[in-house]
């Protein structure tokens, strides 16, 4: 299959390390300095590259000199992609491993999944009404074949295939097959999107990393959730709802989340389902909170039986810490801070600064232990040590020394000054006076972990 640019330049920003935050509005500035190219076209290596390199980028010289850094990395990336994507191959590896995950997820035998068919558009060959979505797949239920006039199945939009996510997509889009065999209710089309897309996406990544146990794509998949969907609003609600499939399957296992959608089946309308998401996101116990969103008027006998289904689950498989793992690799999302351009390029610069070998700054004197102040000639807890002063013995047995670097005051540039005074009061650095001169400390503040752990990115 040929892959589109725009599907190219995802996978590319997938990867992670981009300054840029959310890194998927890299595709914006990108289609805007192209004159509104959508991206939609094929992707050539050459032909895209040459055009990438053409998008001059944010008009402000901060702006541009990260922007430059990411764009950098990105034509890096991509000048190394090929530009035919198997996705076959990857269809016929994900449904070898789908029979045995729904067993073990959904207690389903014989699970017969459907191959995902690649449309140009939803839905190429049927109707025109969803010509313009911009969504990478997806699942047609019974019920919802009966309603668009469309053929069950699973269909992936070309355009959107992103290398890397297909494998994820497909066990996603086959959660829904499992969920309207146990958990939706029959004979029409019942959604309830925190509830079908969050189980899909939280179970869907359990068997993601069960069938292929590689680190690399859920790493790729966390980062085109953090960074590139987060620019969707639409993909936002998805991750709502995977946050609260999450805490129901964290706090009150697998198969507590399997009699939950054996209620939802049974007796859909009995449950406030809006009421039970909110009160799992302010803390409560799934077995609570599920009582607690019960509309209907026989709250003992539905107790009884939503004790019996879930007694009867616990005898079939629960999570593992495998499982477990990966949910929390999910739960564990939290977008970063951003720092405007200038700023940010005064952390890079700082970071850059004292991490030079040798270090042309100073080091605090009360770093030094005791045992070595005397190898230091003119020691003084009044003043900063030039680090040239310091011997390579201190510097390799003592290494607190190098997180006590100092840089003076009036070794700052003048075109740094301004984001130096915005860093030091939200204690990302620290402001020190030593003797009768005044000096900044990154490691103080944190700057180069937060930097480091991506804590803290760019706006531009």
């Amino acid at each position: 299959m040929k892959l589109s640019e725009r599907g190219a330049i995802k996978s590319a920003i997938a990867d992670g390390g981009f300054h840029l935050y959310p890194a998927g509005g890299l595709v914006q500035i990108i289609s805007k300095g192209l004159e509104g190219d959508n991206l939609q076209g094929d992707f050539d290596t050459n032909v895209t590259v040459e055009k990438l390199k053409r998008v001059s980028g944010p008009a402000d010289s901060d702006g541009k000199e990260i922007f430059d850094k990411d764009m950098s990395l990105l034509v890096d990336r991509m000048s190394k992609m090929d530009s035919n994507y198997d996705i076959e191959e990857v269809f016929e590896r994900m449904a070898t491993s789908l029979p045995a995950l729904a067993k073990r997820y959904y207690g389903i035998e014989n699970f017969e999944p459907t191959k995902p068919e690649i449309v140009e558009y939803f839905f190429e060959g049927h109707t025109d009404i969803y010509k313009d979505a911009d969504w990478s797949a997806f699942n047609v239920s019974t019920s919802e074949s009966k309603e668009l006039g469309v053929p069950v199945g699973i269909y992936f939009k070309r355009s959107q295939v992103i290398p890397g996510i297909p494998e994820y997509v497909t066990m996603h889009e086959a959660n829904h097959m499992m969920q309207e065999a146990v958990a939706l209710p029959k004979g029409y089309h019942s959604y309830v999107p925190w509830m079908d897309e969050g189980f899909a996406d939280a179970i869907g990544k359990m068997m993601l990393f069960r069938a292929t146990e590689n680190e690399a794509l859920i790493r790729k998949v966390k980062n085109l959730r953090t960074d590139l969907d987060v620019t969707d609003p639409r993909k936002v609600t998805y991750h709502y709802g995977e946050e609260t499939a999450i805490l129901t399957l964290l706090r009150g296992r697998l198969p507590f989340a399997r009699a939950l959608m054996a209620i939802r089946q049974r007796e859909p309308f009995s449950v406030d389902w809006n009421s039970y998401a909110n009160l799992i996101k302010e803390g409560h116990d799934p077995h609570v909170a599920i009582i607690k969103s019960y509309t209907g008027k026989k709250l003992d006998i539905f107790r009884k039986k939503l004790d019996s289904d879930e007694k009867k689950f616990r005898g079939e498989k629960d999570l593992d810490q495998m499982d477990l793992r990966v949910l929390t690799t999910f739960a564990a999302t939290e977008a970063p801070a951003r720092l405007p351009a200038a700023e940010y390029k005064t952390s890079l610069w700082l970071i850059d600064e004292i991490n030079k070998r040798p270090n042309p700054h100073y080091v605090d004197p009360e770093i030094i232990p005791t045992n070595f102040r005397g190898k230091i000639e003119g020691w003084n807890q009044n003043e900063a040590i030039p680090a040239s002063k310091i011997p390579a013995e201190i510097w390799e047995k003592a290494p607190e020394t190098k997180i006590k670097i100092l840089i003076a005051e009036s070794d700052i540039p003048e075109n740094f000054k301004a984001g130096i005074d915005k860093l030091a009061p939200m204690y990302f650095i620290i402001k020190r006076q030593i003797g009768e001169k005044i000096y900044y400390e990154p490691y103080g503040g944190g700057l180069p972990h937060r930097i480091g752990t991506g804590e803290v990115r760019c706006e531009y």
